[in-house]
């Protein structure tokens, strides 16, 4: 027993691994793992394709490259500066708020712009005296507006829906409200 005590745990643990593994099943071992294991590959003849075309391997493009060449929009020609300025603008959304919404809280909308149903753009163009002067585009991405003093070209945050839109004038203020209907497909 008082020589246990004076082993180290390193000598004991040499004492079992010769044990269990004697010197001449380590060497078996490791001439075993170093040879190649036999699969499906390796049984028969070795195949060889007859008459297989390779396609040409794909030009390298340049690293610092975000986007591929096909995934780059044409320019449309209201990207093009032509002089007139841009208007200003605002967006605004705008929700449908019901008695139960109000009082009750029955419905599940809450006051974020994700339960909002209408987009609403406010476009100040000081100098347009009639409506007369304006050319409104609606798309569902997208709103140009033209007029001999201002263009604007511009991207929606949302889809809209364009045939459920409406505009509104205000001679005044010299101010267009186009509202649009936000189209969610998370929504029914």
């Amino acid at each position: 027993m008082a020589a246990f005590e004076t082993s180290t745990i390193y000598d004991s643990f040499e004492a079992l691994s010769k044990l269990l593994y004697p010197p001449v099943q380590q060497e078996e071992r490791a001439a075993s793992s170093t040879a190649a294991a036999a699969g499906p590959g390796s049984v028969g003849p070795a195949y060889v394709a007859q008459d297989v075309t390779i396609p040409a391997p794909k030009p390298r493009r340049d690293i610092a490259d975000i986007w591929e060449d096909e995934e780059i929009a044409l320019a449309t020609e209201d990207d093009l500066d032509d002089g007139r300025r841009q208007p200003s603008y605002e967006f605004i959304y705008k929700q449908a708020v019901g008695t139960t919404d109000a009082f009750l809280g029955l419905s599940d909308k809450d006051p974020s712009s994700t339960c909002c149903e209408d987009l609403v753009l406010t476009i100040s163009l000081p100098g347009t005296k009639s409506l007369a002067e304006l050319d409104l585009d609606v798309q569902p991405t997208r709103v140009q507006l033209r007029s001999p003093l201002y263009k604007l070209a511009l991207p929606l945050p949302h889809k809209v829906d364009e045939k459920q839109g409406s505009a509104k004038w205000d001679a005044k203020k010299e101010m267009l409200c186009v509202t649009l209907r936000i189209v969610r497909d998370f929504f029914d």
